[in-house]
């Protein structure tokens, strides 16, 4: 069960099955088709003619594993001049990568995409109660394949979509009882933030998954120790404490609050200080939102809502960052009221454009000009609005009975 109401229990707090969702199913089918068959085209395109720099850097830190070069000192034997910033664990998982050639690599890695763009939307259509799901998921993958966030993914060769597939199937009751919490635990193991994720345990009072959550994260961490002693004595203490080890946070594509404060012209370093208390306060709305939302019945919801509120209170939260947004496309047709679904319409507008690239590359210097700063800055500002609408709506939302049986 994905929340502490039976998938029946859910479907009822979704309301009766609107009749215009199965007049508009085939509609989306067709368009997401081709949508993303010319996504893919240009992708696999993309992945044959170009270097993918984040996998590329993944590739390194394989081979740097069966190599024993050092993860973190100016020795990591990196091609593109990008570091490694993931914790060691991380390394030994990429060891596949180190395997293949470069090309094979890139090509695998991006097919693999976009097979979890699919898994995550379909979980989604699922657990929306969209009948048919496979083909809804089939239709909204494709659109989901147009949006900036998968586009920059594909570009580089990121890792975010995977794992917002195993938090997903996590949260959404697609992992097995017995062993559920691993796939928060595991992407926790490779890049430290979806570890927040298991809040939507704690509110489920879920107290076992949220248990085996930390349990799988400690164990990731146990074996990185077993692989690199050296290595993981350093990321833990030095690494793992750097605030600016993605980036700056003015850096126009980061549209977490940090970016965009900083973007009005505010010192990074002030900008950080601001988002001290504002990263407690976020996380303190999604605790409460989460509650209210799996009182109700409405897991999605929660998770959508986290999966806002973790990329709006980071301090680096780039576009690919935000791959998690696919979930709004089987939000959007069965919200909690209408409101959500007309700020979902918008930040998918936003993010579907992508416009952060009217900042100038290379600008030195940020301060608020309009309309610039609304362009550039859309696909944060609509997802801050998305946040407070939700978090509005999680206050509006009743709560569900629980059957005994």
């Amino acid at each position: 069960m994905p929340s502490r109401f039976s998938v029946d229990e859910q479907a009822a707090a979704l309301g009766t099955y609107p009749r215009w969702l199965r007049l508009v199913q085939p509609l989306i089918l067709i368009a997401g088709v081709i949508i993303g068959a010319i996504m893919v085209t240009r992708g696999v395109r993309h992945a044959e003619t170009q270097y993918l720099l984040d996998v590329g850097v993944f590739q390194d830190a394989g081979r740097a594993l069966l190599n024993g070069d050092p993860f973190y000192s100016d020795a990591f034997p990196t091609r593109s001049g990008f570091r490694f910033i993931y914790p060691p664990f991380a390394a030994l998982l990429f060891v596949p990568l180190a395997w293949m050639d470069e090309e094979t690599m890139e090509f695998v890695w991006t097919l693999c995409t976009y097979a979890a763009v699919f898994l995550v939307v379909w979980m989604g259509t699922k657990r929306m109660g969209l009948r048919g799901s496979f083909l809804w998921a089939l239709g909204l993958a494709g659109c989901a394949f147009a949006l900036e966030p998968i586009r920059s993914h594909v570009m580089y060769g990121q890792i975010n979509i995977f794992l917002i597939l195993f938090v997903t199937a996590d949260v959404l009751g697609f992992t097995p009882r017995k062993i559920r919490g691993i796939g928060i635990g595991v992407a926790a193991g490779i890049k430290i933030t979806p570890a927040a994720f298991a809040l939507v345990f704690l509110v489920r009072k879920d107290y076992w998954s949220l248990l085996r959550s930390f349990l799988f994260f400690f164990l990731t961490a146990v074996i990185g120790f077993v692989v690199r002693v050296n290595d993981s004595v350093y990321f833990w203490t030095t690494e793992f404490f750097s605030s600016e080890r993605g980036g700056p946070p003015p850096y126009p594509p980061n549209q977490s609050l940090t970016g965009l404060i900083a973007r009005l012209g505010v010192d990074e370093h002030v900008a950080l200080a601001i988002m001290k208390p504002g990263f407690v306060l976020i996380a303190v709305l999604c605790v409460w939102g989460a509650w209210r939302f799996e009182r109700a019945g409405h897991p999605m919801h929660a998770l959508v809502l986290v999966i806002l509120g973790i990329v709006l209170a980071g301090p680096l939260a780039v576009t690919h960052h935000w791959a998690g947004i696919v979930l709004l496309l089987p939000l959007l047709f069965r919200p909690i009221n209408r409101w959500v679904a007309l700020f979902i319409v918008i930040s998918l507008v936003a993010h579907f454009c992508g416009f952060h690239d009217v900042y100038p590359e290379g600008q030195p210097f940020y301060s608020f000009k309009f309309p610039q700063y609304f362009i550039g800055n859309a696909q944060g500002l609509t997802g801050l609005v998305l946040f407070i609408v939700l978090l509005c709506s999680a206050g509006r939302a009743k709560p569900v009975a629980k059957c005994d049986n």
